[in-house]
């Protein structure tokens, strides 16, 4: 239920300044995941340190974990970083985060008896990260471990902290931990289907957005999260599921009463037309289509919501 990413944006041939780059590349990432990472690659030598620099860090993360499932590349990259960024204010906590997440990768790979894949120089001794700072990083962690073929040790760690996040409540950490079991589901909701395990993980982090967003969030995040469900469980071959889920998520827009906007009752019969297709009742899903159809001229054409609703709707499967 976000804007899809510009896949047509390309890097100049003159690199323009950190914070424009930036801008661009939190754009066209997943879209170009390779060449964002080269493109980090030549600029850490040169990162600042200040908030440009350590959010060029937690992109690299996100980038060689989260997108290429490279964490040797990753490593990589952090050893061509400034040493000067590990004592920097604005820094120093990305490169705890990375060096934390790199730590976890090994020490996973230890246990599955692997090559760990660390930096070439020993990681340095680092502060506990604060919850909500590691389970933003955790989610990387997972979706690297995933690509490796390891999704039943990514549900493992992904799981094992539930019970303190929704210690948590509606905290930033327990926001964070909901958000980050979301993103998992949502990006292997798009991977490739084909793998048995990650589907498994899929549906699992997917599940536990629910739970999660339950103790941290309102009733929009409880919702979002039973549209997440629909949407993994159709792409799993799950019809029957899907549809309960989407059920859930139109019949919360429905008691939410004012609070839901046309738009949110626009991907609500989105996920339901999915959702009966996955069970094979094209007769529901074409219903669903038109209520979708029905409800277009109500989304607000600022910011290019309408076009973008509406090119949700041309896209779907006749």
């Amino acid at each position: 239920m976000t804007a899809q990413a510009n896949p047509d944006v390309r890097a100049p041939d003159i690199p323009p300044g950190l914070r424009a780059w930036l801008d661009q590349a939190n754009d066209q990432h997943a879209a170009q995941p390779a060449a964002t990472a080269a493109a980090l690659t030549a600029r850490a030598p040169g990162l600042p340190a200040d908030a440009d620099g350590g959010e060029a860090i937690r992109l690299a993360e996100h980038v060689w974990l989260g997108h290429l499932g490279d964490s040797v590349g990753f490593a990589a990259f952090v050893d061509r970083l400034p040493p000067a960024l590990a004592e920097a204010e604005a820094t120093a906590p990305s490169l705890q985060r990375a060096h934390w997440a790199l730590r976890t990768l090994a020490a996973q790979a230890g246990q599955a008896g692997q090559a760990a894949p660390a930096a070439s120089q020993p990681l340095p001794a680092t502060p506990a990260l604060a919850d909500a700072s590691r389970w933003r990083a955790l989610q990387n962690v997972v979706l690297a471990l995933a690509a490796q073929g390891r999704s039943e040790a990514a549900a493992t760690l992904l799981l094992a902290d539930e019970p303190a996040a929704l210690a948590h409540g509606a905290d930033d950490a327990g926001k964070a931990f909901a958000s980050a079991a979301n993103n998992v589901a949502g990006h292997l909701q798009e991977a490739p289907r084909g793998d048995a395990a990650r589907d498994v993980l899929m549906l699992q982090a997917a599940a536990l957005a629910r739970r999660a967003w339950t103790s941290a969030g309102t009733w929009l995040h409880v919702e979002r999260a039973d549209y997440r469900l629909a949407h993994c469980h159709a792409v799993a071959g799950q019809g029957d599921a899907a549809v309960a889920h989407a059920l859930r998520c139109l019949q919360a827009c429905e008691a939410a009463g004012d609070q839901a906007d046309a738009m949110e009752h626009f991907f609500a019969h989105e996920a339901l037309a999915a959702a009966h297709r996955a069970a094979a009742d094209a007769p529901a899903a074409a219903a669903a289509v038109l209520r979708m159809q029905g409800l277009l001229a109500d989304i607000p054409e600022a910011d290019g919501l309408q076009a973008w609703c509406a090119q949700v709707l041309a896209d779907l499967p006749a």
